[in-house]
C-alpha cells in the first residue's frame, strides 16, 4: 500500500517511481497495454523530463519514493490511457495510488497563485502538501470535495438511474456534492429528492473512496425507499427505474464505490430472502 505520512518530502531522484500524466490521461508503457496489467509506474531511466517539469511527491510505494508529473507531450515509447479506463482495471491498492497521484497533480497545477493576494506560489512545505504564500502567508492545501452516493432499495428491487452524460444502457446510483453546512445524511435525502423525486429512510453509511475527477471524496450509503414516484430531474437524469436484483442493466465496475454498494445491497437482499425461506 502507499505510505502517507509527515516525513520530509524528497526531491526527485533516479531511484524513485514516477506516474506521468498528459492532458488528464495516464501514460503507460507502449509495450504493456493488456487490461489490468498496464505498466504505469516509471523511472527516470524511462523518460527525460522537460525543463520546468514539476514533480509532486505522493508518498512511498513499496519502500520507494513516488512522484507524479504532468507532461506537455507524450515521450517516445509511451501511450495514453484514459484515467477511468485505467482505474477500473486495477486492484484496490493501485486504485488508491493512481487516485492520490492524480489529485495531487491537479492541486499542484491549479494552485500556481495565492487565492487571497495573487502572489505566485513557488515553494511547497517540506513535510505537508501545502503551498504557503510568501507575501500574506495564506496556505493552499489540496482541494477535497465531499460527495454522497447512495444505493436505494424498494423490496427486492434497487433504484438505478442514467445521467444525461452516460451512454444508453449504462446505469448507476444517485450521487451529488455536499452543500455547505449540510450533513452527509441530509445530502443523501436532498440529492435523491432533487434527482428522482422520492424520499428515502434508514440511511446508513457504507464506505468511502477517493474519486479523482478531479478531487472528490465519495461517501457511500445504503437507503430504503420511503415515499413518492420516480420523477427524473430534467437536464440531470435521463431515465430511472426500479430493477429486480435478478434483472439488472449494466452497472458500474466493482472497482468503484458505486459498484460496491450495489453488489453489497444485492447480497443483503439475497440473504434476507434465504432467511425468510
Amino acid at each position: 500500500m502507499l505510505e502517507i505520512g509527515t516525513q520530509s518530502h524528497p526531491n526527485p531522484h533516479p531511484d524513485a517511481i514516477f506516474l506521468l500524466l498528459y492532458k488528464g490521461n495516464v501514460l503507460i508503457s507502449q509495450n504493456e497495454q493488456t487490461p489490468g496489467k498496464e505498466t504505469f509506474q516509471h523511472s527516470l531511466y524511462d523518460f527525460q523530463p522537460e525543463p520546468g517539469t514539476n514533480a509532486v511527491f505522493c508518498g512511498q510505494w513499496q519502500e520507494q519514493d513516488l512522484f507524479v508529473c504532468i507532461l506537455n507531450k507524450v515521450p517516445k515509447g509511451f501511450a495514453e490511457i484514459e484515467l477511468r479506463e485505467l482505474l477500473f482495471n486495477q486492484d484496490e491498492a493501485n486504485y488508491l495510488l493512481i487516485s492520490r497521484a492524480r489529485q495531487l497533480a491537479t492541486w499542484d497545477k491549479d494552485h500556481q497563485f495565492c487565492s487571497r493576494c495573487s502572489t505566485p506560489l513557488k515553494n511547497k512545505h517540506d513535510k505537508e502538501h501545502t503551498k504557503i504564500c510568501p507575501k500574506c502567508h495564506h496556505r493552499s492545501y489540496p482541494r477535497i470535495s465531499p460527495c454522497i452516493i447512495v444505493s436505494i432499495r424498494k423490496g427486492d428491487s434497487i433504484l438505478l438511474a442514467r445521467g444525461t452524460l452516460s451512454p444508453p444502457g449504462r446505469f448507476s446510483n444517485i450521487a451529488g456534492f455536499v452543500e455547505a453546512g449540510e450533513t452527509l445524511e441530509q445530502a443523501v435525502a436532498r440529492e435523491v429528492e432533487e434527482e428522482v423525486g422520492i424520499k428515502v429512510k434508514n440511511v446508513r453509511y457504507h464506505s468511502s473512496q477517493p474519486w479523482s475527477f478531479p478531487h472528490q471524496l465519495m461517501t457511500g450509503f445504503l437507503a430504503e425507499y420511503d415515499s413518492g414516484e420516480i420523477t427524473p430531474a430534467p437536464g440531470e437524469i435521463e431515465e430511472a427505474d426500479w430493477y429486480p436484483i435478478n434483472d439488472l442493466p449494466q452497472i458500474p465496475s466493482a472497482a468503484t464505490i458505486s459498484g460496491q454498494i450495489i453488489l453489497d445491497h444485492l447480497d443483503l437482499i439475497k440473504s434476507e430472502r434465504e432467511i425468510a425461506e
